[in-house]
């Protein structure tokens, strides 16, 4: 848990890591049930929840290289 003395940046940077790690660890599995579905429908569910996460991943992604900048030079 960041201390007092973190700045906003700093805890935002650590919130949108720890969001892409829980993303990245949710589209692992998913990914598996993908492999694992019975029929078209189940397959066709779970591949757009994983395109979701993916593009969520995505967008976090460029967050944390904006933060990373703004941390960089503050």
């Amino acid at each position: 848990m960041p201390s007092d003395s973190t700045s906003q940046p700093e805890r935002d940077l650590l919130e949108i890591k720890g969001g892409l790690e829980i993303l990245s660890i949710l589209r692992e599995e998913l990914d598996q049930w993908v492999g694992e579905a019975q029929d078209e429908s189940k397959y066709e569910a779970l591949t757009n929840v994983l395109a979701h996460i993916e593009v969520l991943e995505s967008q976090y992604r460029i967050q944390r290289e904006k933060l990373e900048k703004q941390n960089s030079t503050a």
